[in-house]
């Protein structure tokens, strides 16, 4: 787990700025250094200390509790959950306290395709394909919501960040083997 956390960590440091534009065209541009600095907390845990409840608490906001359940969802995958249920679960979640549906251009565009997929890699793939396609979506929920275009011709930053972890998740797993 601490090695994935600090894959997760140095994936997002490379992405930060990207995220951070994909959040400035239809938001406050702070995304990326948001899920950065929680991924830091959550890798920084100690042992006793509940890794998603680490980045909770550092991403703070909404971003924080939502992404807390991509997270979770996650780690459970590494331990051996299977990805359908986990991503499903968490989907279920975000979509209650984000009160978001899919086409809502929302991270749940890139979650709820990969719940629905038959193993890890095709779930990513799923993850991927769906984040691309929020370019092409008008935002229902969120700051996008308020923006002129409502975000369209733009990736979503939090589904293109689902789709990052996801692919981290894969890579990792490939290469321990797990």
């Amino acid at each position: 787990m601490a090695v994935l956390l600090d894959r997760l960590a140095g994936r997002f440091a490379e992405l930060e700025d990207e995220l951070n534009a994909l959040d400035a065209a239809a938001g406050d541009g702070d995304h990326g250094a948001t899920i950065l600095r929680g991924l830091r907390a959550a890798a920084a845990a100690d042992a006793d200390a509940d890794p998603v409840a680490a980045f909770r608490t550092a991403a703070g906001g909404a971003s924080g509790s939502l992404f807390a359940q991509v997270l979770s969802a996650v780690l459970a995958i590494s331990s051996g959950e299977g990805p359908g249920p986990a991503l499903g679960a968490a989907a279920k979640r975000i979509g209650v306290l984000g009160q978001a549906k899919p086409g809502d251009r929302t991270m749940l565009d890139a979650l709820i395709p990969a719940s629905k997929a038959p193993d890890l890699a095709s779930a990513a793939t799923a993850a991927a394909d769906g984040a691309a396609a929020t370019a092409g979506m008008a935002a229902k929920r969120g700051r996008a919501r308020y923006v002129e275009g409502a975000g369209t011709g733009h990736v979503d930053a939090g589904a293109r960040s689902v789709a990052e972890i996801l692919a981290v998740l894969v890579e990792s797993t490939t290469e321990t083997g797990t």
